[in-house]
């Protein structure tokens, strides 16, 4: 339910910077700016979209906090679509406190996680699927993120929702019309109108778009895997420009799961770096030798490292066998040393096509050609027009399905001669379904926490 009450909260990050931003929404707004504002003129006309210059007081009116610019937005033009304040002071987290305390005094109550967005989603501000592109824009890896998420948020898929919807009550009018005159018409002369064929290929077009979307918002899971001192630590080290791992000649070096993420092609890419996998010498080790199987299994892609220095072991034979049906890559490393194999000594143990290349994570040779094998073999190289309307999260996804999976029952129930009743029935769910996605049709529960997630201030 939407409150009544005045609301305020910081809206800029945590920390020292030249401004801080204080927001303020509700019916007191103007009133409480009133109280707390001294105009550096004495004429404040407090017009809407408009920046004023003077002083914010405490409560008592007796002391100066800060000198600030102050702008009001009426009313239902602002970003909440109720009357709005926002309040741009110095940018020391002492001064933007002691002014959220201020006008807490005054009335106003903190803010929850994403309660500016949630009134803007109530008062039709924003569809549930913009308000989320915002929260994804904050959140973006990535340029081509971002790019998806200002998509979302200009309407690139509650539009193309609009559509969606606008196919479905066309065949579900047809079919309500054959209900009407059923003693008419035989339930095998109703045929398949052709909105049905379009609202499912325009379905499945969007759900296509979610692997690639999702690979620029989360990112693609890279683990490096191999035996010990194969040189995963050298090359997470250089993949990243950074020391993020101990790298000695001592086997066992690497516990626990080091991570990183890079960017690749503007997609970013999760590195994680494990303990080498062979029989453990202690509990410890155990312990890191199991989390490397369990992040394995979660990975896009698995680097299976290999020491092209030394004569294989068994130990990189079950590693290749425990991963063959995964995206693999098996990089053979060390290449500046004299080979102790050549590449035809593992070709037969993969399963698929074969992705071998020849590196050297020391001297950075063959890493390129990794990166490119990385992007490709997770298939989210294609490019896509982060413009049109892409699905980006699992919500919008399950919603879709369910949506897609109800129009093809309606097809399925027409074809198969059924009555109209129940090909009806299957397109309003799929109404019902699509409206969950922007929020038409959607419980309390699961806009909380949807809102809960945002960050404060937004």
């Amino acid at each position: 339910m939407l409150s009544q009450d005045t609301i305020a909260a910081i809206a800029t990050p945590f920390g020292m910077a030249g401004v801080g931003i204080i927001r303020i929404s509700g019916p007191e707004a103007l009133k409480i700016a009133r109280r707390i504002f001294q105009p550096a003129h004495a004429d404040c006309p407090w017009e809407t979209h408009h920046l004023y210059h003077g002083d914010i007081l405490s409560a008592d009116g007796n002391t100066i906090l800060d000198e600030v610019l102050i702008s009001f937005m009426r009313k239902p033009h602002s970003f909440t679509g109720e009357d709005i304040i926002e309040i741009n002071c110095h940018g020391s987290p002492l001064i933007i406190q002691s002014i959220l305390t201020q006008l807490l005094e005054l009335g106003c109550r903190l803010a929850r996680p994403g309660e500016f967005s949630q009134r803007a989603f109530f008062n039709n501000r924003l569809d549930l699927s913009q308000a989320e592109a915002l929260a994804a824009m904050v959140a973006a890896k990535s340029e081509k993120a971002y790019a998806i998420g200002l998509a979302q948020l200009k309407g690139s898929l509650r539009k193309e929702i609009e559509v969606l919807r606008a196919l479905v009550i066309d065949a579900l009018a047809g079919l309500e019309a054959a209900i009407d005159f059923t003693e008419d018409t035989s339930h095998e002369e109703i045929p398949v109108s052709p909105q049905i064929d379009q609202a499912l290929e325009r379905i499945q077009l969007l759900l296509s778009s979610y692997h690639t979307a999702k690979a620029y918002t989360e990112g693609i899971n890279v683990v490096i895997t191999g035996k010990p001192n194969v040189g995963k630590s050298s090359l997470l080290n250089t993949l990243t420009g950074r020391k993020k791992a101990i790298v000695t000649d001592i086997p066992g070096t690497t516990r626990d799961l080091i991570t990183d993420t890079i960017n690749i092609s503007g997609i970013p890419v999760n590195l994680t770096d494990t303990a080498g996998i062979r029989e453990p010498q202690n509990i410890i080790e155990k312990e890191g030798i199991d989390l490397v199987w369990e992040s394995l299994t979660n990975a896009d892609v698995v680097i299976i490292l290999l020491d092209g220095s030394k004569p294989l072991t068994n130990e990189d034979k079950v590693i290749i066998d425990k991963n063959r049906d995964g995206n693999i890559i098996a990089a053979i490393n060390k290449i500046d040393l004299p080979p102790a194999w050549e590449i035809n000594t593992i070709e037969h143990l993969f399963s698929r096509d074969k992705n071998i290349l020849k590196i050297s994570a020391k001297f950075g040779s063959g890493l390129e050609e990794l990166k490119n094998t990385i992007i490709d073999l997770s298939g989210s190289g294609d490019d896509k027009n982060t413009g049109s309307a892409m699905i980006t999260n699992m919500r919008h996804k399950l919603a879709m399905e369910k949506a897609h999976k109800n129009i093809q029952a309606a097809k399925e129930n027409i074809e198969g001669g059924m009555s109209p009743e129940f090909a009806a029935f299957d397109l309003r769910e799929a109404l019902d379904n699509l409206d969950e996605i922007t929020g038409k049709k959607i419980n309390d529960e699961i806009l909380d926490k949807i809102f809960s997630s945002f960050c404060i201030g937004k």
